[in-house]
């Protein structure tokens, strides 16, 4: 089985998933080498649920890009009731 298919963040989440310790500024490689270490252990499941919590992660992390546009209209609504009850 092939480590390389994976990202760097499912490389991430499969080690944190084995409570090894692995900083994000790791290259790649070294997260493969670390896992390359466990893997003979650790049965595919682990690796396929690691990738699934990442992208339920990703999907749920993800700002709407229309908020920053309420955001803004929701200022110059209160702008514009703010001025006219001081004028």
């Amino acid at each position: 089985m092939s480590l390389n298919k994976y990202t760097k963040a499912e490389l991430l989440e499969m080690l944190s998933s084995k409570a090894i310790d692995a900083k994000p500024s790791m290259k790649k490689d070294e997260l493969i080498e670390l896992l390359g270490n466990t893997v003979e252990t650790a049965p595919e499941e682990t690796m396929i649920e690691a990738s699934a919590s990442e992208e339920s992660t990703k999907s749920n992390t993800k700002p709407s890009a229309s908020q920053p546009v309420f955001l803004v209209v929701g200022v110059f609504i209160v702008l514009a009731i703010l001025a006219w009850i001081i004028l």
